[in-house]
Formats: structure tokens, C-alpha cells, sequence
């Protein structure tokens, strides 16, 4: 007789054998531990001490079947098949990360058991942005929270069997947005523009708009009109030029959709002979909240820069 474990989450999950007794286990993975991941393949899995919960998600030669830049919160489904596949395995001694993921693997710990997903369950998973604000940068972190739907696990004799089962979460890229552009500014065809190494801003300036030539503050409402707009560059901006498009791929690009420009200007003058030299335009935003997709963050008051002008 086929003999069925039954790994059992909710009621009704269990599929009745016709005879034989019926073996209760538990898979002993911490939901709330991230999910890890090999570096040079698609090898998703948890670890507990000498066991291992493993998904292949490789597509093809080196691609994945998890899509990054699947709409966000929303849920994508696979099917597990002969390539997309989900593994449990037990050890005669604890793992770690190198026994996984080496192409040659150590001789010890030694695999003990295991069991391979069969076709036709579904694997869930949803990417989310999760944009978080400090003093000096936004740090923006992208996961998989991955979950289980009706999987069967088989060892050839043997059955494992869950309807639901939570797997956890992965951060697969992350960003950090400093926002410090020095005096690194020009005034581009109407666009205060600044640069970095790897990051842009833009302001569409109002058409009346004229820099002051004395100490005042002057404040621009941020809105569809007055966009601004923040890039940031997956690789380092090749050309140097502030006004320049760079031809680097785009990694972020977040827009203001309301919130203030604070500009307070003032004289600049020689120490020696009094006579104005330039005029300096320190930029503040206030209370800007940037969007991208159905993510949002509020930066409450920061100095962008200062955009210089030289007589």
C-alpha cells in the first residue's frame, strides 16, 4: 500500500488513503525567517538545522521564472512541473549555506531523505516596494513573499501534503536614494536639473519663474505642472554634463505629486572688494511625497543642494 503523510494546515486538506495509517508531521520552517538564496543560480530555501526546504525557480539557462518587474502587490501563480520544482530534504548533520549552493558539495552532511514536489501545485508569490525614510536617505527594499497552494511532495513511496503552507519572504534588489546633489545644478531649457553619479532630479520651473538676485525666499508648489521628478542609474552616469540625458538604464524613478520647494537665496559678495560675485540658491523640499506605482514616501523637510550662479 502507498502509504500518505499528511501534512495538514487547515481542515480538510488531508486526501484519505484507502488503507494504513495515517502519519502527522509538521515541516519545521520559521515563516518570519527571509527565504535565502544561492548566488550564482535560482535556488530559493530555508534552512533548519539539518533540514532543507528548497525551490528551483531556474528558467532556462541562467534566467528565473520570478518576474521582477511583475505589477506590484499583486499575485502571480506558478505550477510546479519537472523543471519548477520544490524539494525537502533531510541531513545526517547540520547545513549551511555552502553545502547548497557549491557546485562541487562537501561529502558531509550526507542527504538522509527526500521529497520532490509532483506537477500541478501552485506556487504564489507577490513582489512589493517597501520605501523607508531616514535622516539621510530612503532606503528602498523589493521582496518575493512566496506561499504554497496544494503541493504534493513525493519520495517514490511516500506522500507529503499541504493545501496552504507560507514559505516566507525574499529581498531580491534594494536602493539608496541620498538626495544630495551639492551644487551640482544647471538650469536646462526651463528644468532646474541636478546630477550625481548615478542619480538625477528634475524640476519643470514655472514659466514666470525668475531666480532672485537678492536675499528673499521664494517657494514653488510641486504638482503636475512643476514636476519633479528623481532617477536613479543602475550603472554610473557616462557623461558628465549636467544637462546631458544620460544613457544609462533607469533603476528608480519616483515623481512629487505634491509638496514645496523652499529656494532661499542670498548675495554672495568679495570679502576683499564688497562687489556681488554670484548669487546662491539653497533648495529645501518640504513635505514632498513621491510616487512610483502604488508606493508612496513623504520626505517632511531636506536640503537638496545649492544651485550657484557665478557673475
Amino acid at each position: 500500500m502507498k502509504k500518505i503523510v499528511g501534512l495538514i494546515l487547515t481542515a480538510g486538506c488531508l486526501t484519505a488513503c484507502n488503507d494504513g495509517d495515517l502519519v502527522f508531521e509538521n515541516l519545521n520552517f520559521d515563516e518570519n525567517q527571509d527565504i535565502q538564496k544561492c548566488t550564482d543560480n535560482e535556488l530559493y530555501f530555508k534552512i533548519n538545522n539539518n533540514e532543507l526546504l528548497l525551490v528551483d525557480f531556474t528558467f532556462g539557462t541562467n534566467g528565473s521564472v520570478l518576474d521582477t518587474i511583475a505589477p506590484l502587490n499583486e499575485l502571480q501563480k506558478l505550477s510546479t512541473s519537472n523543471q519548477t520544482k520544490i524539494y525537502y530534504r533531510t541531513y545526517d548533520g547540520t547545513l549551511n549555506t555552502n553545502v547548497i549552493c557549491s557546485l562541487l558539495p562537501p561529502a558531509n552532511p550526507k542527504v538522509v531523505s527526500e521529497y520532490t514536489s509532483v506537477p500541478g501545485g501552485t506556487i504564489n508569490y507577490t513582489r512589493t516596494m517597501v520605501p523607508v525614510v531616514t535622516e539621510s536617505t530612503v532606503n528602498v527594499t523589493y521582496r518575493y513573499t512566496i506561499n504554497f497552494e496544494n503541493i504534493t511532495l513525493t519520495n517514490g513511496s511516500s506522500e507529503i501534503r499541504y493545501t496552504t503552507l507560507p514559505y516566507g519572504s525574499y529581498i531580491y534588489d534594494s536602493s539608496k536614494l541620498s538626495f544630495n546633489f551639492s551644487t551640482n545644478f544647471e538650469i536646462c531649457d526651463g528644468i532646474l536639473t541636478g546630477k550625481t553619479s548615478n542619480e538625477m532630479l528634475q524640476l519643470q520651473l514655472p514659466e514666470d519663474f525668475v531666480f532672485p538676485t537678492s536675499d528673499q525666499t521664494q517657494t514653488i508648489s510641486l504638482n503636475d505642472t512643476s514636476l519633479l521628478s528623481y532617477f536613479m542609474f543602475k550603472t554610473t552616469i557616462s557623461n558628465t554634463d549636467i544637462c546631458e540625458t544620460p544613457d544609462t538604464a533607469v533603476k528608480e524613478e519616483w515623481h512629487v505629486s505634491n509638496g514645496s520647494l523652499e529656494i532661499v537665496s542670498t548675495v554672495v559678495t568679495s570679502p576683499v572688494t564688497n562687489q556681488i560675485t554670484g548669487y546662491r540658491h539653497v533648495l529645501r523640499l518640504v513635505n514632498a511625497e513621491f510616487i512610483k506605482d502604488k508606493s508612496s514616501f513623504k520626505i517632511t523637510e531636506r536640503i537638496l543642494g545649492t544651485y550657484q550662479v557665478v557673475l
